[in-house]
């Protein structure tokens, strides 16, 4: 395989978990097992009925920062995480409705 398009397939698997993360948590939807057909969220964070936990947005933060921690993750992709956590649906939709 050249090195074009092993650039190429990675580029696209990388598109693709950007494009289908949980919309709370940030987890590529690619790795949950549990994975609901048409659900925007993982299986960790809603159960179908309702999330599984009611936090905050830096109660969130704190979860994946201490996750990506244990993985070993670089400060780049912590940070990365950090900023994207407030641009998902769960978070956006909780900012525009006012506090709580």
């Amino acid at each position: 395989m050249t090195i074009a398009k092993t650039f190429l397939t990675a580029l696209k698997k990388q598109w693709l978990a950007e494009r289908t993360r949980c919309q709370s948590c940030g987890m590529p939807l690619i790795y949950d097992a549990h994975r609901r057909t048409g659900q925007p969220y993982c299986s960790y964070c809603h159960d179908g009925a309702g999330f599984v936990s009611d936090m905050r947005l830096a109660d969130m933060r704190a979860r994946v920062d201490e996750l990506l921690r244990r993985r070993r993750a670089s400060a780049l992709v912590r940070f990365y995480m950090y900023w994207r956590l407030a641009t998902l649906r769960r978070w956006r939709t909780r900012r525009e409705s006012g506090p709580g």
